[in-house]
């Protein structure tokens, strides 16, 4: 059986967890050290699935709008591959089809 694909966030819903936890904005050194540091069950995890570097941490703080896939990713913190449709949105399909009729 295929297992299900990740849900996906944005980055910046990580740096968020780790501006909790620290108390103040992390330093790429800070957010590093925090992400490698991560316990899952009792056991030593990193948040990235190896260790990352000061360097990728910062590159991490410079784009927190990018998708990433989570496997902790809590539903407020999920974003949809779905377009999002406003109630009174009604999708082109759907009217064609009504028109041919």
């Amino acid at each position: 059986m295929a297992s299900l694909p990740l849900p996906k966030m944005m980055l910046g819903f990580v740096v968020r967890r780790c501006t909790v936890a620290l108390g103040h904005a992390p330093s790429a050194k800070e957010f590093a050290a925090w992400a490698n540091a991560q316990v899952d069950d009792g056991r030593p995890a990193r948040l990235f699935g190896r260790p990352i570097s000061e360097r990728e941490a910062a590159l991490i703080l410079r784009h927190p709008e990018r998708p990433v896939s989570a496997r902790g990713a809590k539903p407020h913190e999920q974003i949809s591959d779905a377009p999002p449709h406003a109630s009174n949105v009604i999708p082109l399909r759907a009217a064609a089809r009504r028109r041919m009729r």
